[in-house]
């Protein structure tokens, strides 16, 4: 995915959420571009969460309608970044405020030139030139003077390749003779001379099929035993993140993970949790898990999405070392 890419993937998640409703909530939309970043674009993430809360931002996001494709306005929001970021920060930034206005991608590379037909190439090229026009000289004598000089050339022609057939029969049948007397270096043409009674074993057939190995079932418990231990981590984190329980959260998250899992951005809610938690992948200690996390307000209204975690079981207790979001799978209600 490139930098135009990102801003485009933005701005439909957040006309989407516009639809059904949701605030433009400046946190939000921090660990939503964290989500959506790369990782050729980790070193636009500061830029893009500086972008987010900026007035210009805000200003485009409220009109009607939201984020319309102005150049006006993405020229005012790459004036803010450039007051604040490097020139080439600013620069990868500059396809990223396109995609995210909807304006065209002005690196899209031109449309290749047609290449001409090898056939008719090959046919133009072999295509013979108008024969010119022959004036036949006599003589009195002998005859046509071009006569004479044509019969000596055809007949030095046809000498010449006669003597090339001949070469190359005659190179032919010594390769074939060659071939049949010298030894064959196939050991399984190789056929030695055999004792009078002796049995031929036949060669053991290669193309059965051997029967799979049976399951290991001391991986299959470990790996069990790992997905019960990353499952329990991560309900617990949100329980403990429902509660206020911070220091207790924060055993169950590396520092990876910890913009993914800021406490600010949980006081807003009365109550989080997750539920529906799967195992996706298992690989070594690491342990992918899917599932739903539910954020209910301070007004009784709540809203779901999907969100997949990776959970390193090798330590105790087991820690959270990355969170991606999915999608909304039920807007605020």
């Amino acid at each position: 995915m490139n930098d135009y890419a990102l801003g485009a993937n933005l701005r439909r998640q957040i006309l989407s959420d516009l639809e059904r409703g949701l605030p433009l909530d400046g946190r939000r939309l921090q660990a939503l571009v964290g989500d959506f970043c790369g990782q050729s674009q980790l070193a636009l993430l500061p830029a893009l969460k500086y972008l987010v809360l900026s007035p210009g931002f805000s200003s485009a996001a409220s009109q009607q309608p939201p984020l319309p494709a102005d150049p006006r306005l993405q020229l005012r929001l790459q004036q803010e970044l450039n007051e604040v970021f490097a020139a080439p920060i600013c620069a990868r930034m500059d396809a990223v405020l396109r995609g995210l206005m909807g304006l065209q991608e002005t690196n899209a590379p031109p449309a290749a030139a047609p290449l001409p037909s090898p056939i008719a190439a090959s046919v133009q090229q072999n295509e013979p030139e108008p024969a010119e026009e022959v004036t036949e000289e006599y003589d009195d004598a002998m005859g046509p003077t071009e006569a004479r000089g044509g019969s000596n050339g055809l007949v030095a022609v046809l000498s010449f390749m006669a003597g090339v057939l001949v070469v190359g029969v005659g190179g032919g049948l010594a390769w074939l003779l060659l071939q049949t007397t010298l030894p064959s270096n196939n050991p399984a043409e190789a056929q030695r001379p055999r004792l009078p009674g002796e049995l031929i074993t036949p060669s053991p057939d290669t193309t059965t099929t051997e029967a799979p190995p049976a399951p290991d079932l001391s991986q299959q418990a470990s790996s069990d035993a790992a997905a019960a231990q990353a499952i329990a981590s991560v309900e617990q984190l949100y329980n403990d993140l429902s509660l206020g329980n911070l220091q207790g959260a924060r055993q169950r998250f590396s520092g990876e993970a910890a913009d993914q899992f800021d406490p600010a951005f949980f006081r807003q809610f009365q109550r989080v949790s997750v539920d529906q938690l799967r195992t996706i992948g298992i690989n070594g200690s690491q342990v992918s898990l899917e599932g739903v996390v539910t954020f209910v307000y301070p007004d009784g209204s709540s809203q779901s999405e999907s969100r997949q975690f990776t959970v390193d079981t090798s330590t105790d207790p087991a820690l959270i070392t990355g969170s991606s979001f999915g999608q909304v799978t039920r807007g605020r209600q």
